[in-house]
């Protein structure tokens, strides 16, 4: 049986990416100089080349566009692929960007990297509908015995039944309640099956032990796979690990791919720099108007509670009177919005050097500081006041899952119009389940634009 996660053949289709990829780079020379590169223009490029590729096929790898294929659908193939070329296209930008190499044609690397992307994603959607063609003809088929009980059982056969290009057939689907270790070892002894499937749905019958059936099928040496009986609705991503030699299965409510993570944080520092670059500018003219047009500091310092609980000192510029915390608890009958969120649109304490301020959301340029810190990150959720997590309901506290943002979904779906804290949380909820490096750019270039309008 064709095994596609064989070490042979995933080293096989490494050499083919690494091929297409490097095919890609006297294809994206000539549509940019109408000729095909010569001895000299391949070693004045082969740095961002030699850069590019290899860290595309790692994240690949890390991708898990090199394991096993069959379960993995063509949209995921196509997502998993794009996550891996942004990442790596954005490191070698920013290292070509940092070596400020003036020689290099940055079309030319748009052409290669783009190229090397779409022969590649071609390649695994053309290796992905071959395989599939393969198994809905009857070849390279996984002959499988399920036991389980209730809507587990029912599940799994209709999953099976109606996916035919994972090249899954059902041997036989024996019910917990009437197999015995002696039948089920029959079964396993007497016929083709490649592995076992156990769907045991809650209720299921009190004298089935799995451990016993677990060890039969390990000692005739067949494959088994447990399906979990636990809520498959749940939102949390499914890992397996190790703790010692207990076998732990883990829950993940937040997935955050950790390459695209270094390079978020990465994107992180670099704005934080350009950032603070620009408040170093500007904080001259706005110190002077702040203390010309109220007494007190420059800067208002508060705690915010970050990452999973960890509190941190949030930075920024003073609009407000100095005892704006005080005169708070008189205006709370004021706040315009439900929830555990504090706001009130004229709100009395804010100074008139303190209204232009946020007119221009120029209060926040500390917050670079922040993102610098590691304390923030450019885009994220809103980062509240203990005072506020304190009011939190349990479904609230997944929105500190994450670093808090200076900017995110709220403040660019028109955070003045929003009047629920609910409505602020699923924003919040939604950017976490969505989240990608191409979200956090749409919603700073949404930041951007919200800025220049004034709204």
């Amino acid at each position: 049986m064709l095994k596609e996660q064989s070490t042979i053949i995933r080293r096989i289709v490494i050499g083919i990416d690494v091929f297409l990829s490097g095919v890609a780079f006297p294809l994206a020379f000539y549509v940019r100089f109408q000729r095909f590169p010569l001895s000299d223009d391949l070693q004045q490029y082969s740095l961002p080349v030699l850069v590019f590729i290899p860290l595309f096929i790692f994240s690949l790898y890390r991708q898990k566009l090199y394991h096993q294929l069959r379960f993995i659908a063509v949209q995921t193939i196509v997502k998993k692929v794009f996550v891996a070329f942004a990442v790596t296209f954005f490191l070698v930008a920013a290292l070509l960007f940092m070596s400020h190499a003036t020689y290099y044609s940055r079309l030319l690397f748009g052409y290669f990297s783009i190229g090397a992307f779409s022969l590649v994603l071609l390649a695994k959607i053309g290796l992905k509908s071959l395989l599939n063609r393969i198994r809905q003809k009857g070849y390279n088929f996984r002959q499988v015995l399920i036991v389980g009980s209730g809507r587990k059982l029912a599940e799994i056969e209709a999953f099976f039944h109606s996916h035919g290009s994972y090249g899954i057939k059902i041997f036989a689907s024996l019910e917990a309640s009437a197999v015995t270790p002696a039948s089920f070892k029959h079964v396993l002894t007497n016929n083709v099956i490649d592995e076992v499937y156990f769907a045991l749905d809650r209720g299921a019958s009190p004298r089935f032990t799995i451990d016993t059936y677990l060890e039969i099928a390990e000692q005739a040496g067949k494959t088994s796979k447990i399906m979990l009986n636990i809520n498959e609705h749940r939102r949390s991503s499914c890992d397996f690990t190790r703790l010692g030699g207990m076998p732990v299965v883990v829950l993940h409510p937040v997935v955050l791919d950790p390459d695209q993570m270094l390079v978020k944080r990465l994107l992180d520092i670099a704005g934080a720099i350009v950032g603070l670059l620009l408040n170093a500018v500007l904080f001259p003219a706005i110190a002077v108007a702040i203390k010309m047009d109220s007494p007190g500091p420059v800067f208002f310092v508060q705690p915010r509670v970050g990452i999973n609980g960890r509190l941190f000192s949030l930075y920024k510029y003073r609009s407000m009177c100095v005892d704006a915390e005080e005169r708070k608890k008189e205006l709370a009958d004021q706040n315009e919005l439900n929830g555990a969120v504090f706001k009130i649109t004229n709100d009395p304490r804010v100074t008139r050097v303190g209204r232009m301020l946020r007119r221009l959301s120029l209060d926040e340029l500390p917050q670079f500081w922040n993102v610098l810190r590691g304390e923030m990150s450019l885009v994220g959720t809103r980062p509240p006041t203990p005072a506020e997590v304190a009011e939190y309901q349990l479904s609230h506290y997944r929105r500190l899952s994450i670093k808090p943002g200076i900017t995110g979904l709220w403040q660019v779906s028109g955070r003045n119009r929003i009047n629920d804290f609910e409505q602020i949380v699923a924003l919040d909820k939604k950017y976490i389940d969505q989240w990608s490096l191409w979200l956090d750019v749409k919603i700073i270039f949404k930041t951007l634009l919200v800025l220049g309008s004034g709204k």
